[in-house]
């Protein structure tokens, strides 16, 4: 039985009040203020036409919900930990006493405990909000506990209260600079996001919160809206479910890019939809969190021609050799009837926050280029969801600016801004970390922008990273602009280059660049639980290396260097890596020498020895790629013949090392797929989960992964993914047809015959696709181990 000294226990009272009268109510102030960075907008900023809705509804606290978030992040840390933790936390929704504006502060208080020598601490957390609540706990997580929470594993020693440490500061309070801080892109929600299920959901927004962000992007289950919208005027829902794109190609149906590939799509995914959004929409509310949800673009289904004959609708420029979409014009009336529509049913079904993201050119060229036409078309676009929405606010996708700057010069942006008031849109500057487009558009003309880091495109595997630059820039770009309000995480897909993603979520509150080297120092502990010295050596190597391209690499590469391996074979790829290859070969032989039993142990070295892994094998690849090509160019059959052996070998490794992950299983991205088939109360087994009514998701989660469309789309190996099952049995084929045929083209003394290849590689392709193959979602060795064989066969020299 714990005893405690009750003269030094302060929070007896507290731990009552938590288990008695956990819902009693607080009373709070009605508005918390902007902090000083905040006031300076407000001053600096000219507000002609509008008042300023987008900051009134920052400024909006819904205190009367204060105890709903406050339990909210008990629970996460009860998620985190057990029930019992949640007792050894103070969380108070408050104003700050010394400062205007978001905050978080954590403070300690240690407890004599009478029947042990070593004291209890108890954590006090108090902020202005949920999800601020959550940042202070991450916060102390991070850089207390030395505790870690990741896509790619958890690291935390602390499993008991009696572990908690005490904040040797007293008190560490730390000002949200960024008012907004924005999460994800409409894209993640086909390369990451499609087949997830609410638990799946409920980890990601609990990651959400613990980084601090408050407003994220929600487009599930729109299309049930769209549904009940055009079956309202009159369409048929086969006319809408041919329109829409099958579950994986959707976010490219939202912005008007394809229409009705992998498709079509079944009421009982609306509706499974639906109810899924309902759920994720009341955590994040319950967090404090403002979702954005979707808007009204103009893109419609072309059977709506016939109902409305007259309407103002023209066909699209053709998106990657899709056929082109169809536009309804802004200025038409049908435009704004439809918004009113569908506003009005989002808001039936889903609720609101008054943040609506629509992108109506998103790599669509819009059908003028004239001032005038540009202007009208984004003002009335802007008055058609405020007659929806009184207090919407658009949140746009800066992206076609800097995607199609032949388009977009200087006088069709500043004409597109021009149509819509301050305050009316929050413009989403995608690709600051690379491809600003803050500083050709004179900090967007004035409108509110958020500093975005896009990193990742198809969620295509590889190293790399900006950390120099993106936790300097933001603060750089602060400074220059007062109208940028926030900072925000953009990637086409999640659940990678985690270093990359720790970093630039703390960019919300940071005022002053970091010492890198201190970071990552403080990194390396909380990511393994222990400082290991060779550890930190090879990361601060990383930073300045792989985490360290320039910005004209970045773009070449549109992100990672794509590796070879996953790419359809040819004589003529070019080295796109920009780094020294020994400086990963170095990372991964360190890592194999780590010997202490608790590091190893970590789900967070496991994943990051099996990623050094791979990336050296996609970069030993390259090198023997090009000697491959040497020996056939020099019609050196022997030679071709034993490279070939060990590129086949390669690729085999690299199969074997990710199958000792569990994220990184083709078989999980396939089987959840499947299981949408099924009712949510009757889940089947793997081995009994296939059959011909999940045939078209599992199609659907092949194809965006392989083809991304027809065998001869442009896009295709855009998604890539190094996973167990997909390297094996759809990556290496290709490499075995390539490199026969090369031997064979030297030994008959014939040229290689591409076309030949192309066709026989693309018939490989189109069959894989069609395929029901159950693969294993179950992770198989351990990583350690695995990765040590492996470089103990290979022998690559460095």
């Amino acid at each position: 039985m714990l005893k405690i000294n009750k003269s030094k226990f302060g929070f007896l009272i507290f731990l009552t009040f938590l288990v008695i009268n956990f819902s009693k109510s607080i009373q709070f102030n009605n508005q918390i203020n902007f902090n000083d960075n905040g006031n300076e907008i407000l001053n600096n900023i000219e507000d002609q036409r509008f008042n300023n809705v987008l900051l009134d509804l920052h400024m909006e606290r819904d205190y009367k919900d204060g105890n709903k978030q406050i339990s909210t992040v008990y629970g996460l840390i009860e998620r985190l930990f057990n029930f019992e933790m949640t007792l050894f936390f103070k969380l108070k929704i408050e104003e700050s006493e010394w400062m205007t504006g978001e905050y978080y502060e954590i403070s300690t208080e240690s407890v004599e405990n009478e029947d042990s020598s070593k004291n209890i601490t108890f954590v006090t957390i108090r902020a202005d909000s949920g999800v601020n609540l959550a940042m202070g706990l991450q916060y102390y997580l991070k850089y207390y506990c030395f505790c870690s929470y990741t896509w790619s594993g958890d690291q935390c020693s602390i499993t008991s209260y009696s572990q908690l440490p005490a904040v040797t500061e007293g008190s560490v309070s730390i000002p949200v600079i960024s008012a907004y801080r924005y999460y994800m892109n409409v894209c993640t929600f086909g390369y990451s996001t499609t087949w997830w299920n609410w638990s799946r959901w409920e980890r990601e927004i609990d990651w959400m919160a613990l980084n601090g962000y408050n407003l994220p992007l929600a487009f599930v289950g729109q299309e049930y809206i769209w549904y009940r919208v055009f079956s309202e005027l009159g369409l048929s829902f086969d006319q809408i479910s041919t329109w829409l794109t099958g579950p994986a190609f959707l976010p490219w149906n939202r912005m008007g890019n394809v229409n009705g590939w992998g498709g079509p799509i079944t009421l009982d995914w609306l509706e499974k939809q639906r109810d899924l959004q309902i759920k994720i929409l009341e955590r994040m509310r319950q967090y404090g969190m403002k979702p954005v949800l979707p808007g009204f673009a103009g893109h419609i289904p072309g059977a709506i021609q016939q109902l409305f004959p007259q309407a103002n609708i023209s066909v699209l420029s053709t998106w990657c050799n899709f056929n082109g979409t169809f536009y309804l014009e802004s200025t038409d009336p049908l435009f704004a009837k439809i918004t009113t529509m569908f506003i009005g049913e989002l808001i039936d079904v889903f609720g609101t926050d008054h943040f609506y993201n629509f992108d109506p050119f998103n790599e669509l060229e819009p059908p003028s280029n004239d001032t005038d036409y540009l202007r009208q078309t984004s003002q009335s676009m802007y008055e058609n969801v405020l007659l929806a929405d009184p207090k919407a606010v658009w949140v746009l996708q800066g992206w076609f600016i800097v995607d199609a700057p032949e388009f977009w010069q200087a006088k069709q942006t500043e004409a597109w801004f021009s149509g819509v008031p301050i305050g009316g849109v929050l413009v989403l500057d995608l690709w600051s970390d690379v491809i600003p487009g803050w500083t050709t558009t004179n900090y967007y003309y004035g409108h509110y922008w958020v500093w975005c880091m896009l990193h990742n495109f198809g969620g295509r595997s590889g190293m790399y990273g900006r950390l120099p630059w993106i936790s300097s820039n933001p603060i750089t770009a602060r400074g220059l602009s007062p109208n940028m309000v926030g900072i925000g995480l953009t990637p086409e897909a999640i659940e990678q280059n985690v270093v990359v993603y720790d970093m630039m979520s703390e960019m919300s509150w940071r005022s002053v660049q970091p010492n890198l080297t201190e970071w990552v120092t403080q990194y390396t502990h909380r990511r393994y639980g222990k400082l290991v010295p060779e550890i930190v050596d090879v990361w601060i190597s990383l930073v300045n290396t792989v985490f360290n391209a320039t910005a004209a690499t970045a773009r070449a590469n549109m992100g990672a260097p794509e590796s070879f391996i996953a790419l359809r074979p040819q004589l003529t790829f070019g080295n796109n890596s920009f780094y020294n290859p020994n400086i990963l070969y170095n990372a991964w032989n360190v890592f194999s020498m780590v010997d202490d039993e608790y590091v190893i142990s970590t789900e967070t070295f496991e994943f990051d020895i099996s990623e050094f892994t791979m990336q050296s094998l996609s970069n030993y690849f390259m090198d023997q790629y090009f000697l491959l090509i040497e020996a056939f160019n020099a019609s050196d059959v022997q030679t071709l013949s034993t490279i070939s052996i060990e590129l086949l070998d390669i690729i085999n490794y690299m199969d074997e090392i990710a199958s000792t992950q569990s994220s990184l299983q083709l078989g999980l991205w396939t089987y959840r797929a499947r299981l949408w088939a099924y009712p949510t109360n009757d889940i089947p087994t793997l081995q009994n989960s296939s059959n011909s009514n999940t045939a078209p998701y599992e199609f659907n989660a092949r194809n965006v992964l392989t083809l991304w469309g027809p065998s001869n789309s442009v896009l295709h190996d855009y998604a890539f993914k190094l996973w167990s099952g997909l390297v094996s049995d759809f990556y290496s084929p290709r490499w075995q047809l390539f490199l026969k045929s090369l031997v064979q083209s030297v030994e008959n003394r014939k040229p290689f015959n591409k076309e030949s290849f192309n066709r026989m590689v693309e018939n490989l392709e189109e069959q894989w696709v069609v395929q029901q193959t159950i693969y294993p979602t179950v992770p198989v060795g351990q990583a350690y181990n695995t990765s040590k064989y492996i470089q103990t066969h290979l022998k690559i020299n460095f």
